[in-house]
């Protein structure tokens, strides 16, 4: 096990380095909360946050029906908004809105739930907070299931792909961890991706179109029906796929694993912010630009998190933290030094 390695073999300064950019992370946020007093309004901060994506979506919907915008626009568009949605239902996972009324924190959560179309949050939320435990470790179910630790680059692709996919790993995961529930995880997760396999099955299948017509149903469903299964591949379905498939992908390369000393956050993630990534990070809310920030101080918003990003990568480059650590592919995740493997320990 990772725990049972020598502490000597690790830098012996990160736990001052991990300070610094602790204080220079809070003493940023400390200065906005005080020049922004709109800052305190955390929880209506959130809920504004998901009305307004609710409605950006809303409206993109409305140009895509009434035949404004084209698919292949409405694709990407529609993810922008779903990317916040996902911030908002991480920041509900840490209980950062409505912590003293949790039925309606519940519901936001249902409603990012319909929204996304993946894992529940209530499911997912154990498993998110487990990786802040085991980050980088074999026990990080969370990220595992996104391909961390994975040498063959067609499998990670496979994963960002399809989440369904994930299965193929769950006799591993329960291989090295004791206890670990693949059922539990499965009812978590297939409810929504049996709804968009679905959707997706009958949009190829019949080659939904906006110029089809009632006879490529062959009775499978009314003619009045696939109006709706092409909005809904269009406006639910596909953009989901493409912002899990962004998160996906550069979440699993932002993490380190398993020669990394357990505990220490200084070693779980790098800094991703190259051109070559912007894609990925702009249907990921930046996440491979600020995630480090995330795992240093948790209980931010997100929206905080990016107001604080400027001050907290500067003191991230003074400390030493991995920047565009492209080799992180070939290695398949690990560190990669040597004097701080613990592979064999």
């Amino acid at each position: 096990m990772n725990t049972s390695a020598d502490a000597s073999r690790y830098p012996k300064d990160t736990r001052a380095r991990t300070h610094s950019i602790n204080y220079a992370i809070r003493k940023e946020e400390h200065r906005l909360r005080m020049r922004h007093a709109w800052l305190q309004y955390q929880s209506q901060m959130g809920l504004g946050f998901l009305l307004a994506s609710l409605a950006a979506m809303a409206g993109i919907a409305s140009l895509y029906l009434r035949g404004h915008l084209a698919w292949w626009l409405t694709l990407p568009l529609m993810a922008l908004p779903l990317s916040i949605v996902h911030e908002l239902e991480h920041d509900l996972i840490h209980h950062l809105y409505f912590r003293n009324h949790p039925w309606f924190q519940n519901l936001l959560m249902g409603v990012t739930w319909v929204c996304k179309l993946g894992m529940n949050p209530w499911t997912r939320r154990e498993l998110h907070l487990n990786h802040h435990k085991v980050s980088g470790q074999r026990e990080d179910i969370e990220e595992r299931i996104m391909g961390l630790g994975i040498r063959s680059l067609l499998l990670r692709l496979v994963l960002t792909a399809s989440p369904l996919s994930s299965t193929l790993l769950l006799l591993e995961i329960r291989r090295d961890v004791p206890g670990f529930q693949p059922r539990k995880l499965l009812a978590g997760l297939l409810p929504s991706l049996l709804i968009a396999d679905l959707l997706l099955a009958l949009a190829l299948l019949y080659g939904v179109s906006t110029d089809f017509s009632p006879a490529e149903s062959s009775g499978m469903l009314p003619a009045w029906g696939w109006p709706w299964v092409r909005g809904a591949v269009t406006l639910w379905v596909l953009p989901n796929a493409l912002r899990q498939g962004c998160l996906a992908l550069i979440s699993s390369y932002s993490h380190y694993y398993e020669d990394i000393p357990q505990g220490d956050v200084f070693f779980q993630n790098q800094i991703l912010h190259h051109p070559m990534v912007w894609p990925l990070n702009l249907f990921a809310f930046n996440f491979g630009k600020t995630h480090i920030i995330h795992h240093f101080v948790a209980n931010q918003p997100f929206y905080l998190r990016q107001l604080v990003s400027s001050v907290a990568l500067e003191e991230l480059k003074k400390q030493g933290a991995r920047i565009n650590d492209f080799g992180v592919i070939s290695r398949a995740n690990r560190w990669g030094n040597p004097r701080y493997s613990i592979l064999n320990s």
